[in-house]
């Protein structure tokens, strides 16, 4: 496993999650998204890695 390889949305260099919240939008989806990300506490605190994570699923999914 390469290090850095898992990471929030928003936060790396492929973007496969617009056409997903596209799809829910046109499906009239009002779930639940869960977000897992497997992070180095000591890197990079779980905390803002979760503002992070929600931020871009607001600003993408609007939601």
């Amino acid at each position: 496993m390469k290090e850095g390889t898992f990471t929030v949305p928003g936060n790396g260099v492929i973007d496969d999650f617009l056409p997903v919240f596209k799809l829910l939008d046109k499906r009239g989806y009002k779930g639940w998204i869960v977000v897992e990300s497997e992070q180095d506490l000591v890197l990079a605190n779980p905390f803002e890695y979760a503002v992070k994570a929600r931020r871009y699923i607001k600003e993408t999914a609007g939601i």
